[in-house]
């Protein structure tokens, strides 16, 4: 049995709002993502989030390293972005995904689904 997201969404209700969950809990609440996706297409939502987040930090030295990108951290970089354009790509072709609004898609591609490199990154 396929469930709406709202079971997935309360189990992120009791995170802090200042934490991954309570964010993404928070935006995911005010667009009713838990209406408009079932349950395992918001876990898809939430996992590629999850992972942007970490190519974000990941691709522009904001880890542990104090602002270095290590060369030798590339293979870990690369699995990172191959599985957060894998699981980005399940959620695009699920059907809650396909039939939400195109403000909503695109507001949730541009809040939960970026990744960015910043210039001098680039240069390292």
């Amino acid at each position: 049995m396929i469930r709406d997201g709202h079971g997935f969404l309360k189990e992120l209700a009791s995170f802090p709002a200042n934490t991954f969950e309570g964010r993404f809990f928070q935006c995911s609440t005010e667009l009713d993502l838990g209406a408009a996706l079932n349950e395992s297409e918001l876990m898809l939502l939430y996992e590629a989030c999850f992972y942007a987040t970490l190519c974000n930090i990941s691709f522009n030295g904001l880890g542990g390293c104090g602002g270095a990108i290590k060369p030798e951290r590339e293979s870990n970089r690369r699995r990172l972005e191959q599985a957060f354009m894998g699981v980005r790509e399940a959620l695009y072709d699920s059907p809650g995904w396909t039939s939400l609004p195109d403000s909503t898609r695109e507001y949730v591609q541009g809040r939960f689904l970026t990744v960015h490199v910043v210039p001098e990154s680039l240069a390292r």
